[in-house]
């Protein structure tokens, strides 16, 4: 087979199925992947990925159709495993298969063996080549050294790049921008969506395995979303005022809080943190705070001077699992937790001594990739921000007759941007300006069911961090 007519069959089906078990799987038999592939055929798949001299000689003369075959393989003096030699190569060669995948990433080969070679002997052998990469670096070398495709296959699996949640898009985009050979779409596709962007990015087919034939992985995937945490779990809220901490059972009842004005300093804030992390024996715990958090560091990256010297305050050694977020996407996740609104497209509006806001839409909290969160706070309102009029800390504990007059017309425009730009089924309202009933009353009377009171009342910043702990986000 040409590439030509690998190309000419794929694009009457662009997508290819990885038939393949995970180790130790009852599927782990050639007989039982057949069965897979077959129903993926039956469904209108023309390529196979293959895994496995015995599966590939069952399969392939069975179905008769073209397949794309590796040998995992594991050597002590290398990390390289997809078709890692040329003995793996040969084996492959005697199966038939049309389209041979290898490691193509720049790591040493066990034995020694160099890529380039393994290429010349599957192509002296009438067979095409498919370059399993990590990176742009590794594909544009595989496609020097005569690789036929290109697959993105390893991103995420080897140091060369962080692992991407979901499919590597953005590798893919760089591949297809940078490689004069076709580019096969590989790695964590799991929505139907993923595989539309990708082929509009300029694959020329994607590969899916786990999402359509591995049931361990599926099973494994629902049985996490229903785990919660089986031991008490600390929440601490760090806002402009004070710096609260509550203890939580597993079914999220609050057995213990208490509370103290915000120490100034990072260090005194950090230790007070630790003194109840180390009473109570905490395992795991969750943070709100303000500011941006990375979710991966649990690094404040970015905040504003109503908590000072807070760039750079670090939780991850507090605990041995820590789940920090900005305290508006905290909050909205443990809103979005609640029997009344799970599963519904939830924003929530927290007014306390700054103004938070966040989204939580199926399941997922709305956040950029190092945690960054929606700017309501520094969208203006008139001559002033949002902050800067619903803010407590430019309202005071006695705001005049003026200052709710402005905050009342700057909740209003608040309530319509989040309405208008995220179209939420409800907004849930919280925060000590945002529970005053001289801001919401005539609100709550106009908009109906669509605007509620949080049911946490003082302590929705708690619960939602105690939410990050105990049910973690997707």
């Amino acid at each position: 087979m040409t590439r030509d007519q690998f190309l000419a069959v794929v694009s009457e089906a662009p997508l290819i199925a990885s038939v393949q078990a995970s180790a130790g799987s009852p599927l782990e038999d050639p007989s039982a992947l057949l069965k897979l592939a077959e129903a993926s055929i039956s469904q209108g798949v023309r390529v196979l990925r293959l895994q496995s001299v015995a599966a590939i000689g069952l399969i392939r003369p069975t179905v008769q159709l073209p397949v794309i075959g590796l040998i995992k393989k594991d050597y002590p003096d290398s990390d390289v495993y997809i078709t890692p030699t040329m003995l793996e190569v040969e084996e492959l060669l005697a199966t038939g298969c049309e389209v041979i995948a290898l490691d193509a990433t720049l790591r040493e080969r066990p034995g020694g063996a160099v890529f380039s070679e393994l290429v010349s002997t599957i192509h002296d052998a009438g067979r095409l080549a498919m370059a399993d990469c990590d990176c742009l670096e590794s594909a544009e070398e595989a496609v020097a050294a005569g690789a036929d495709f290109v697959g993105t296959t390893l991103s995420g699996y080897t140091p060369a790049r962080p692992k991407s949640e979901g499919p590597d898009l953005n590798l893919l985009r760089e591949v297809c921008s940078n490689v004069d050979v076709p580019v096969l779409a590989e790695g964590r596709y799991e929505e139907p969506w993923q595989v539309q962007a990708a082929l509009r990015v300029g694959a020329r087919a994607v590969v899916v395995g786990g999402s359509l034939n591995d049931p361990v992985k599926q099973t494994h995937r629902f049985l996490a979303a229903t785990a919660g945490f089986g031991d008490q779990v600390g929440a601490f809220d760090i806002g402009g005022t004070w710096i609260r901490f509550g203890l939580f059972s597993p079914g999220w009842q609050l057995l213990h809080s208490e509370r103290e004005p915000l120490p100034h300093s990072r260090r005194a804030r950090y230790d007070w943190m630790v003194e109840r992390v180390n009473r109570h024996a905490l395992k795991r715990i969750g943070v709100s705070t303000g500011g941006t958090v990375d979710p991966v560091t649990r690094i404040v990256t970015e905040s504003k001077p109503i908590i000072p010297d807070h760039v750079g305050s670090d939780f991850s050694g507090l605990a041995d699992d820590v789940l920090a977020l900005n305290d508006g996407l905290a909050t909205a996740w443990g809103h979005a937790c609640l029997p009344q609104f799970a599963g519904n497209r939830v924003a929530t509006l927290a007014l306390g001594t700054g103004v938070g806001c966040g989204l939580v839409d199926h399941g997922r909290i709305w956040m950029g990739p190092a945690g960054e969160y929606a700017r309501l706070n520094d969208l203006a309102s008139g001559d002033q921000s949002f902050e800067g009029l619903l803010g407590g800390a430019a309202l005071t504990e006695n705001p005049t007759a003026e200052d709710k007059a402005l905050a009342i017309e700057a909740f209003g425009k608040a309530w319509d941007v989040v309405r208008s730009m995220w179209m939420p089924d409800h907004v849930v309202l919280c925060g000590g300006v945002g529970l005053a009933p001289w801001l919401h009353a005539d609100m709550l009377k106009s908009s109906g069911a669509h605007l509620s009171l949080s049911p946490f009342v003082a302590d929705a910043g708690l619960f939602g961090a105690a939410a990050l702990a105990l049910f973690p986000a997707d």
